[in-house]
């Protein structure tokens, strides 16, 4: 999974068992302040149009995201203190599975064309369960437990989660997907400025995935290693600044053992560097939301390791804020570029003409453009289409199939908030009595 939902919190539900418990536990309604709850649907649809070694398949993947909050201090007086839980349901699911090749992601071939697809074998997944403390008036936050990194890590700043992707990120950093959690422990430092330094370290445990564990194997004794990153950031909202803006660079670390493509060599240790950024260059209206604006946004990130899939990614687009007279949508223009590594394009011209007899040679520039929009349909529903042209795709999912032709692939992400539909439904049946 690309991003995760970050939701409207509903603290107006009490039919679940936990609240219920919690509920007696700090004494009545108080508790109803201290728990939050977050419900939340989403399913993706994505459809190869002309491209990869099998065009005009079709993939779905669906996901049910199911979390809970609690305000430590007000339930058990710690101050500061809070803990985080979530699991994630994979229903819906079309065109997933292992090896990536005999699916979905294998018949679109390149990585831009089969990433949106999540490939989710399992049926759910622990995504997060931590201990968070606060410090330091809030300037210091620390959370430890199951978690993934991109929780803390991954900037999502494409205003559209289908393709707001990394493959830096994906392949280098040993980082699972999300939801799929781990062990791990996160440290932020805010300044007053907007600045912060962060850091975490995380186990990096694909095993557990392949496994089909659902998030509930928390032995790390078949962990490849563990991944550290570092960086630090800066940021403003439209509350604090009318040109509001987030910048980020991290560093990291992976102790996994690295596989040469080319030989099946062993090795430890794989580093490099990611960077994205989103600035407000012009907006119209005085409110927190502007009526309309104008946003850039970019990425780039590089692997210092010859024996990674991709060398280096880099990304720039646009975003107009408040299309058609709509504050709360969004329209996207991007335009990505791929650089796959020398040692993995030498692999997959090896693996092709063993499987083929075709001596093709494997293009190491991939790039895309791709236009995408967030429409706000209503308070608890959001609908985000997508269509990629992919130039000089890479054949990433599907390495001994012939070299695919360029080729457009088209997605629809489907978000509705049941969480807050239930609140809202559950208040009003109160106004009315």
């Amino acid at each position: 999974m690309n991003a995760q939902p970050s939701g409207t919190w509903v603290p107006g539900v009490r039919v679940t068992a936990l609240s219920i418990v919690l509920t007696a536990l700090a004494g009545g309604a108080h508790a109803e302040q201290a728990v939050k709850l977050d419900l939340q649907v989403w399913n993706l649809s994505v459809k190869n149009l002309d491209t990869g070694p099998s065009p005009y398949h079709y993939g779905n993947s669906g996901n049910v995201f199911a979390g809970v909050e609690g305000d430590l201090h007000a339930l058990a007086n710690i101050p500061g203190a809070s803990f985080s839980l979530q699991y994630v349901f994979f229903p819906f699911m079309r065109g997933e599975g292992q090896p990536a090749q005999d699916n979905w992601q294998g018949k679109a071939g390149s990585y831009f064309a089969g990433a949106p697809m999540h490939n989710d074998i399992d049926n759910g997944y622990l995504a997060r369960f931590t201990w968070n403390q606060r410090l330091l008036h809030d300037r210091l936050e620390l959370a430890v437990g199951r978690t993934n990194a991109r929780q803390h890590f991954y900037m999502a700043n494409c205003a559209n989660v289908i393709t707001c992707n990394d493959p830096i990120l994906d392949n280098a950093t040993g980082i699972l997907p999300y939801p799929y959690g781990s062990w791990g422990g996160y440290a932020r430092y805010r300044f007053d400025s907007g600045n912060y330094l962060h850091s975490g370290v995380f186990e990096s445990n694909p095993q557990h995935y392949f496994k089909g564990t659902k998030g509930f194997d928390w032995d790390p004794g078949d962990a490849s290693g563990v991944s550290w990153l570092a960086g630090a950031g800066a940021q403003a909202d439209f509350t604090q600044n009318r040109y509001a803006y987030h910048y980020e660079l991290n560093g990291f670390h992976n102790t996994g053992e690295q596989i040469d493509p080319m030989d099946g060599r062993l090795r430890r240790g794989s580093d490099g560097l990611l960077f994205k950024f989103r600035q407000t260059l012009a907006r119209e209206g005085q409110a927190a939301v502007p009526e309309r604006g104008w946003q850039v946004f970019g990425a780039w990130s590089w692997s210092a390791d010859d024996m990674q899939p991709f060398s280096h990614f880099g990304e720039i687009g646009v975003t107009r804020l408040g299309p058609f007279g709509r504050p709360q949508d969004t329209l996207n223009l991007k335009a990505s570029y791929l650089r796959l590594g020398a040692r993995q394009a030498a692999w997959q011209e090896s693996a092709r003409l063993q499987a083929t007899g075709r001596d093709e040679r494997t293009r190491r520039g991939v790039s895309r453009v791709e236009l995408n929009t967030h429409w706000q349909v209503s308070r608890n529903l959001a609908l985000e289409p997508s269509v990629q042209y992919i130039f000089n795709p890479d054949n990433f999912y599907n390495p001994s199939a012939p070299v695919s032709g360029d080729g457009a692939v088209i997605a629809l992400q489907v978000m509705y908030n049941l969480g807050s539909c239930l609140l809202y439904t559950s208040d009003a049946a109160d106004e009315r009595s």
